[in-house]
């Protein structure tokens, strides 16, 4: 076995073990969303920028392996694994199929869990912004008199002038 091949496999599972970290965080801030928790809803969006980082560096490295695996090979660089999996013996690439398949899956389930977290967070801001609403304004009682009498109009009387 070559082994860029190894050092592939390897990358794939380094990458795999934190997609599903990732995974976990992103399922534990639905909850933290759900409590309402600013704080931890913070440091959890810190965290999540750490990965942010830390997927760029795979990427990098899964690039250079390409690049080696493509010279020990004498194939032009392959663009994706899957270009990859066509250059490689049966047990070989099973191996990482296997390892990319797992990815996938585990990708897709993080764009399932970010997404009801955004419905989440989308859902409270209306929230907060319906609770501002009601709290600076308030009825104007005008007189009982003329066309539009008994009619009352919402004005402006806000401790703040900005809707934020």
């Amino acid at each position: 076995m070559i082994r860029s091949i190894q050092q592939l496999k390897d990358t794939l599972w380094q990458e795999l073990k934190m997609y599903k970290e990732v995974l976990e965080t992103a399922q534990g801030k639905t909850e933290i969303i759900k409590k309402g928790k600013l704080k931890e809803l913070e440091a959890t969006t810190e965290k999540e920028q750490q990965y942010i980082r830390t997927m760029g560096t795979f990427e990098k490295i899964r690039r250079s392996i390409f690049v080696n695996i493509s010279e020990e090979m004498d194939i032009t660089p392959p663009s994706s694994v899957s270009e990859l999996l066509l250059y490689l013996e049966e047990e070989e690439a099973a191996a990482i199929d296997g390892l990319r398949n797992e990815l996938l899956d585990v990708i897709a389930a993080l764009a399932e869990t970010n997404e009801l977290n955004e419905k989440l967070i989308y859902q409270n801001l209306e929230y907060v912004n319906f609770n501002i609403e009601l709290m600076t304004s308030r009825p104007e009682e005008g007189n009982n008199y003329g066309e539009n009498q008994g009619i009352k109009r919402k004005t402006s009387s806000s401790l703040l002038d900005v809707k934020i």
